[in-house]
């Protein structure tokens, strides 16, 4: 069995990483609704954020969408209130799980997120 690991490992290797990537799963790509072309930017930094954080979960399916228009913050700050839904894969189905968000993106483009409200 050790064998067969070290040679899967070393196939791996020699098949580059162009051949190697292909075997990682797709990243799951949050799908928006109701999103203004001036709220875009704003929007797809959240979902980029949302999808990072909900990857070690294996989400299957994120999908957003803008309760509000996004506002101005403190320096230069955007806000998007989002409601996020997120299907993750478990053993038994899909496990479906939904909230609220304030989702802060600043100038510099560091993103945080405050849960409004779960469920």
């Amino acid at each position: 069995m050790h064998t067969i690991r070290m040679l899967s490992a070393g196939m791996l290797f020699l098949t580059g990483p162009a051949f190697a990537a292909d075997l990682l799963p797709d990243p799951v790509v949050p799908v928006s609704h109701g999103v203004s072309a001036a709220d875009q930017p704003t929007v797809n930094r959240c979902n980029e954020a949302i999808a990072e954080w909900a990857s070690q979960y294996d989400p299957v399916a994120i999908e957003t969408s803008l309760t509000e228009p996004v506002r101005a913050g403190a320096g230069g700050a955007r806000i998007a209130t989002l409601a996020v839904k997120i299907d993750y894969l478990r053993q038994g189905g899909i496990e479906p799980r939904a909230a609220t968000i304030a989702c802060t993106v600043t100038a510099d483009g560091e993103v945080s997120v405050e849960l409004i409200k779960q469920g």
